[in-house]
């Protein structure tokens, strides 16, 4: 990649240090949609009255669990909240702050000293799977999840707006996402660059920058972090680097053009066009950097703060032309409202 889109990538990655781990996770926050297109959710957040014993019980869906992000997409996982220092069940402030949740609706549920709240953990670990491991993590509610290969396709797709998934191993494979270079062989570029991606085996795999720092997605107990120290001269257990050849860097859009995901009861995909064309589809876009090439509908929107106004093209059937007023659609917002003239109520959350 060019050296602007390298900069880009690592700006990225940078930004998302403290982010979670959980197995399969693409970059989406618990119960929304908005990681990597190749898979933007899958990411639940548990908050369930049945799920406050802190036993150990054989069914792992069915251990305590208090605001903890839960996946299913490749094995059951509960992430750890970036913690790996286990507590006993009988801990006095356990017993406390769980004997303070019951009975009362989780949406008032509070977190314990700040952003802490206890899970069994399952999933990817030091050694192996967690198992279990009763922790006071950090809350997952609002916190984007990744996994290792998650992390780079999430970091590659928000500076390129290309969407990218392979596994490990493909990462590696020559010829498939750019120069590779087997590091255990002695082979190595001159200088590193930002945005290379250094590989382990196939079972772990990472940003650096110039300047030899690791931004990787970890494993549960530690998640997103970065750690300096990388040379050429001695990779450790880094077995391969991979530069990758891509696109050029992607302009970001002006507010608001690009893609919105809209809910009025069903989901629907709206792109604002320059010159203020809208269109929208049913299918969730591969791309977020560029307009869908077929529509099921396409529209106009005019905008004067705070309202943005949609009209649709009249379908047949339809007494009059859909209109859909965006009410506080504030210059820069990721979220609005909208009243329709002939359909539910709406909510739209920018994709980009």
């Amino acid at each position: 990649m060019s050296p602007a889109v390298g900069s880009k990538v690592i700006a990225i990655a940078r930004g998302l240090i403290g982010s979670h781990y959980i197995n399969g996770a693409y970059g989406a926050t618990p119960g929304r949609d908005d990681g990597c297109p190749c898979r933007p959710g899958g990411i639940k957040l548990i908050a369930d009255p049945s799920r406050l014993d802190p036993a150990k019980r054989p069914d792992a869906t069915k251990n305590l669990a208090v605001f903890a992000a839960e996946m299913t997409i490749k094995k059951y996982c509960v992430c750890a909240g970036n913690s790996g220092k286990e507590i006993p069940q009988t801990d006095a402030g356990l017993v406390g702050y769980l004997a303070s949740l019951k009975g009362n609706p989780p949406a008032t549920w509070p977190n314990y000293r700040g952003d802490l709240t206890p899970r069994r953990a399952f999933g990817p670990g030091p050694g192996g799977d967690v198992g279990g491991k009763l922790v006071w993590g950090k809350s997952c509610s609002g916190i984007r999840h990744f996994d290792c290969v998650g992390f780079i396709s999430y970091c590659y797709w928000k500076a390129t707006g290309a969407v990218v998934q392979l596994d490990i191993s493909a990462w590696r494979t020559p010829n498939t996402a750019g120069t590779v270079y087997d590091l255990k062989a002695g082979k190595a570029p001159a200088t590193l660059m930002d945005g290379d991606i250094l590989v382990k085996a196939d079972h772990h795999i990472g940003f650096v920058d110039a300047q030899g720092t690791i931004f990787e997605a970890q494993d549960t107990d530690r998640g997103v972090l970065a750690t300096g120290g990388f040379s050429l001269k001695s990779p450790g257990g880094w077995t391969h680097l991979v530069r990758v050849a891509g696109p050029a860097d992607a302009p970001a859009l002006d507010w608001p053009l690009g893609w919105w995901k809209v809910w009025d009861g069903n989901t629907y995909f709206y792109y604002f066009a320059p010159n203020g064309v809208v269109k929208f589809t049913k299918t969730s876009p591969q791309n977020t950097r560029t307009p869908p090439k077929v529509a099921n509908n396409v529209g106009t929107y005019t905008y004067s703060p705070p309202n943005l106004v949609v009209t649709w093209t009249k379908v047949a059937g339809a007494p009059k032309a859909c209109q859909e007023t965006f009410y506080n659609a504030t210059n820069g917002c990721e979220e609005m409202n909208a009243r329709s003239n002939l359909y539910s109520p709406l909510v739209a959350r920018r994709m980009i």
